[in-house]
């Protein structure tokens, strides 16, 4: 599902104004929705992991100012924390800007490395989206259902070092482009995240296997240029579900259709005609 965003206001009220606003609008909802939000946390780890996932703090071939990069690092940490141990009940639904709230200096978060408008720009809290495109991916391959996601619109980094295919992430902006999942499962699923070696980890766990395994994977990728020469990178991402005892397929389904615009320099022979 995807919600206006500030710039759908008219484009002569200033930018910060048109965000303010379009916060406002989500506000009623936001006040109602709230109670039923995963929230609870746990004390203990359950003993089953259903998904796992990582991504490094830094990535080699992106150029970032230091006290940028320290921002984010900070803000990852930050939200992290936010969401770690949160119990997800089934048929309840975990809103990512519900546990993490609006970014601020006094709830820890630093001025970051974030994207106004396809542009880059620094903010309080830039750069945390990395904890929403591992909770999206730990979300996908734990067989949760995604009840709203906003993919990105820039692939901002060359594929060095990429664990999962383009277009696995989201992104996140308080309070009106949010990552929601809700548990199908008849078991509670428990979130973990932290920091180890210069990498966000994560896990969802739960108190038993719920007996199937998952295949996040792409379909048509390619790298295309537009009359403007401006390069774009799409594909399409695919969920197959199997049952773990006899690898039975249950569920082989679309996930999303990606598309952003490429900010590295792709090689001419990558590029379809």
């Amino acid at each position: 599902m995807t919600r206006n965003s500030p710039v759908k206001l008219t484009s002569w009220i200033p930018r910060r104004v048109r965000v303010e606003l379009a916060r406002a609008r989500r506000w009623p909802a936001w006040i109602v929705e709230r109670r039923a939000m995963a929230r609870a946390r746990a004390h203990e780890d359950a003993p089953f992991v259903i998904a796992r996932h990582s991504s490094p703090l830094r990535r080699a071939g992106t150029a970032c100012e230091p006290r940028l990069q320290r921002g984010k690092e900070q803000n990852v940490a930050a939200a992290a924390a936010a969401i770690d141990r949160v119990i997800v009940a089934p048929g309840q639904t975990l809103s990512y800007h519900h546990l993490v709230g609006r970014p601020s200096r006094a709830k820890g978060f630093a001025i970051g490395l974030e994207l106004h408008e396809g542009r880059a720009a620094e903010g309080v809290g830039g750069g945390a989206c990395q904890v929403a495109n591992l909770l999206y991916y730990l979300a996908l391959v734990g067989g949760m259902k995604i009840v709203e996601r906003h993919r990105h619109t820039l692939d901002l980094f060359p594929d060095d070092g990429r664990r999962v295919p383009f277009g696995c992430g989201a992104t996140v902006f308080y309070n009106w482009a949010d990552l929601r999942f809700a548990n199908p499962l008849d078991v509670p699923v428990t979130i973990r995240l932290a920091i180890e070696a210069g990498e966000l980890v994560g896990e969802l766990r739960a108190q038993t296997d719920p007996g199937f395994r998952v295949e996040i994977y792409e379909l048509d990728h390619r790298f295309t240029r537009a009359a403007d020469g401006i390069v774009w990178r799409e594909n399409t991402l695919r969920r197959r579900i199997t049952r773990a005892h006899d690898h039975a397929l249950l569920v082989d389904h679309e996930l999303a259709h990606n598309r952003g615009r490429v900010a590295y320099e792709v090689a001419a022979e990558r590029i379809a005609s």
